[in-house]
């Protein structure tokens, strides 16, 4: 079986860039003999050491802002991404768009017109987007009902979506959620030992892109009204910044509180880094919300690499951390709100036992999840599409 994978990312530094490597590796370990074709968007991030070599990976697809592209070149865009799409899946058994729309609309498109199969991915915001914009919907909405399966990564995913579609539509018949999944092991792993800034303290971790429906802000309100109570706590944010207001909006926060001494921003940090951070922290603290255009946090495939870790984890209800975090057993899910955020934290950080109760939880739960049983579900999804494909039932 050769397949063609679309995605913007095969990166350690974002969320969709480890499902794709860790998705496509389990799957090839599943089916031996697997063949993988990637197209990525432009302007992606940098590849994972763990993507194999014998990969075949080309540059090929609309850069992240397809979706805001004027309606000229949104056209243009869409063109020739289908005909880069159609060429290289004409000796390709099976379409996977990994990307959202409107990469995998493209996908569809591609894939229909090289009588291929194509199954589509939903991961979150830029799944439900498209069926509230204006410009869009109407488009998204005939591509959901053309795809032979759409894969939501949380059951919070595929209820946004079956919220916003309407009775009967094909899709909802072909709507499968595999949640995310990690590699426990690999987090549990102690890393070589290289002296870090963090190392000898005592913190609190946030990772995450400095964007707003991260939760950023939230975090860090609530962390600076428990912060007073512990002097000795730092706390470190990973993710890219963009330089623009919601970033200087994250610093002004701490500046106020007179913490900018116990509060490091350190950007995008390389994979061995975040393990380490990981598994020295006190507790991951990962709060999205639902932000002001709408945005939400899908899943957070973070929150399982914190409980292989050991760590508790504290995240939101009304988002994606609903699948990735057991109430009261990994950690807690709180309101989007600061009072109940920072409740949450001083209970943790204030209870040695919990901790190591919670931490427990997580490696127990992080176990049971495994990539390669996300990938077993895959297969099966392709091969019934390929079934359907030849009229076998």
């Amino acid at each position: 079986m050769r397949v063609l994978f679309l995605t913007d990312s095969l990166s350690d530094l974002d969320g969709v860039g480890r499902y794709a490597v860790r998705l496509l590796r389990a799957l090839e370990e599943e089916r031996p003999g697997l063949e993988v074709r990637v197209l990525l968007s432009r302007k992606h991030r940098p590849t994972s050491a763990d993507v194999p070599a014998h990969w075949k990976v080309e540059v090929a697809l609309p850069p992240d802002y397809f979706f805001y592209m004027s309606r000229l070149k949104f056209w243009a865009s869409l063109q020739i991404a289908q005909l880069r799409i159609a060429r290289a899946a004409a000796d390709c058994d099976l379409v996977h768009a990994i990307k959202d729309y409107p990469h995998n609309l493209a996908a569809l498109l591609g894939a229909q017109r090289a009588g291929k199969p194509c199954i589509a991915t939903g991961h979150g915001t830029y799944t439900v987007q498209p069926l509230v914009d204006a410009r869009h919907a109407v488009r998204a909405s005939e591509a959901y009902a053309r795809f032979d399966a759409m894969i939501a990564v949380s059951r919070f995913t595929a209820e946004r979506v079956r919220e916003l579609l309407p009775r009967g539509h094909a899709l909802l018949s072909r709507l499968h959620v595999v949640p995310n999944a990690v590699d426990a092991s690999r987090y549990a792993a102690i890393p070589e030992p290289q002296a870090r800034p963090w190392h000898g303290q005592r913190f609190t971790l946030s990772i995450g892109e400095l964007k707003e429906r991260k939760g950023h802000h939230l975090a860090l309100e609530a962390w600076c009204a428990v912060a007073r109570h512990h002097p000795e706590l730092h706390h470190y944010v990973v993710g890219r910044g963009a330089g623009d207001d919601y970033e200087r909006s994250l610093h002004a926060i701490v500046e106020r509180a007179g913490l900018s001494e116990r509060v490091t921003f350190l950007g995008n940090v390389s994979e061995p880094e975040k393990i380490d951070l990981l598994q020295r922290a006190e507790l991951f603290l990962h709060v999205p919300v639902t932000a002001r255009d709408g945005g939400f946090e899908g899943f957070g495939i973070v929150y399982l690499e914190a409980s292989a870790a050991g760590i508790p984890c504290i995240g939101t209800l009304g988002c994606g951390a609903e699948d990735a975090i057991v109430d009261g057993e990994t950690g807690y899910l709180v309101a989007q709100d600061a009072p109940s955020v920072a409740q949450a934290l001083e209970r943790i950080l204030s209870d040695a036992a919990l901790r190591t109760r919670l931490g427990e939880g997580g490696r127990a739960h992080a176990a049971r999840s495994s990539w390669r049983a996300n990938a077993r579900v895959v297969l099966q999804l392709y091969d019934e599409a390929l079934a359907r494909r030849k009229g076998r039932p």
